[in-house]
Order: structure tokens, then C-alpha cells, then sequence
């Protein structure tokens, strides 16, 4: 059986930071419960390649930001995402995908 946990409640949050191999692992985990393992790993490597063909460190950050948004969509999650303190996503009353475009937008 499967607990819910209430993410609204500071109290259920951690403040643990996981380095970015166990942080794959766990998302292509969870990819492969949702059946989008294949999805996840594609947008891995398009990740990886934009990442290394980039040179300016602002853009390797908006690159990051834009690659949280894909996952968050990937993984349909719902709720809201929040990067460096900024929402930039809010699946809780609307579509994320216009939340995305916005997003690149205001990065570009």
C-alpha cells in the first residue's frame, strides 16, 4: 500500500539535495512506473547534448530550468514546479505546456 504525502506541508518536504546520478536514477524509476521510460531517457540525452554543444553558463542554467519543465510534463505530475525559487509551472489550474512556453520565453 502507498501513502499519500501532503506536499503542501513544509513538515513532509526535504531539504536533502541529491547529486544528479541519484536523481536520474530515481526519475527513470518513476518514468518506468508510468510507462514513459523510453520518453525519460530520450529527453535525457537531448539534455546531455545541449548541455555539452553549450559554452555560456546562463544558458547551461536556462537549458537546466527548461529540462525540469520537460520532466515535470513527462511525468505528468500535476501540482506546481518551482526552479531557483521561480514558479514555471503550475499544473494545479492550467496547462503546463503554456506555463513552458512562457517560461522560454522569458529566457531567450
Amino acid at each position: 500500500m502507498t501513502d499519500i504525502i501532503d506536499a503542501t506541508d513544509p513538515n513532509n518536504l526535504s531539504n536533502k539535495i541529491l547529486d544528479e546520478h541519484e536523481t536520474r536514477k530515481r526519475l527513470l524509476k518513476h518514468a518506468r512506473v508510468v510507462g514513459c521510460e523510453r520518453d525519460m531517457l530520450i529527453l535525457f540525452a537531448k539534455c546531455d547534448k545541449q548541455m555539452k554543444l553549450c559554452t555560456n553558463e546562463q544558458e547551461k542554467k536556462d537549458i537546466g530550468k527548461m529540462f525540469c519543465v520537460e520532466v515535470f510534463n513527462l511525468i505528468d505530475s500535476g501540482g506546481q514546479l518551482y526552479v531557483d525559487g521561480q514558479l514555471v509551472c503550475d499544473n494545479s489550474n492550467k496547462d503546463c505546456y503554456q506555463d513552458l512556453l512562457r517560461f522560454k520565453k522569458q529566457i531567450i
